[in-house]
């Protein structure tokens, strides 16, 4: 980032140099883990106040981008799904054409013996079903919160995982590594209503917020369903994409 890039009326200078910084990161400049120069370094090489930098880094780490570790320094932590491995989540940015950053962060990963909507699509075999839990951040500017279901017989190991382990991984590409499953079909519905409570309180909207909910029912060989996952994303003002065929 050089020093012309500092200018602009319409931003406070620490949002200037947030922005600068977030698109060198989602760049591939610095990559997840890597450390950002210091706040003195940046302070000498950009021309800002050591507040302005400050104030930059502390946005960033508001926004999850960043961790700050006192004594360390700062730290890149999004970790960014790879655009070319979205299927269902694909927002443009204003150009119409570029995709967005999208980030997964896991919640949970957990047994559940509930028999939702999941059910007919998975089965009743008794013995319940693995249910993923999971944030999704679009260019920092709104999340979605996604659940998701796997039968319980056949993915339990999935309850030895960190969730951590899971953020920034495609669960589509998951089942390939881990075992040889691919997704062959999905099936999207997509529908407006309003928002659980619980959902409201995880991606921080009022009680009462109407959205989308987007459920998508994926299968593999001979029709046999692997996945059900559905998907609340609230009012914003970028253009979704809807793919529709599936590759192994």
């Amino acid at each position: 980032m050089s020093k012309t890039e500092r200018k602009g009326a319409t931003k406070t200078k620490y949002r200037i140099l947030s922005d600068a910084l977030l698109k060198e990161i989602e760049e591939g400049k610095w990559q997840s883990g890597d450390r950002l120069p210091s706040e003195e370094k940046l302070v000498s090489t950009l021309g800002y106040s050591l507040g302005t930098v400050q104030r930059a880094l502390r946005y960033l780490a508001d926004l999850g981008v960043v961790d700050r570790i006192h004594g360390s320094g700062t730290f890149v932590a999004g970790v960014q799904a790879p655009t070319e491995h979205l299927r269902h989540f694909r927002f443009f940015d204003d150009d119409g054409t570029t995709l967005l950053p999208t980030y997964f962060k896991t919640i949970s990963i957990a047994h559940s013996d509930v028999e939702g909507p999941w059910a007919e699509r998975l089965g009743r075999d008794g013995r319940g079903y693995i249910n993923i839990k999971r944030l999704i951040s679009v260019n920092h500017e709104f999340e979605i919160f996604s659940e998701l279901y796997l039968p319980g017989d056949r993915f339990s190991v999935l309850l030895e995982m960190d969730p951590a382990d899971l953020d920034g991984v495609s669960v589509r590409d998951m089942l390939v590594s881990r075992f040889s499953m691919h997704t062959l079909k999905a099936k999207q519905t997509i529908m407006c209503g309003v928002f659980p409570p619980r959902v409201g309180r995880e991606i921080n909207v009022p009680i009462g917020q109407f959205g989308i909910i987007l459920t998508v029912s994926s299968t593999t060989h001979q029709d046999v369903p692997i996945v059900w996952q559905r998907a609340f994303i609230p009012p914003n003002d970028r253009q979704m994409e809807f793919l529709t065929t599936i590759h192994a």
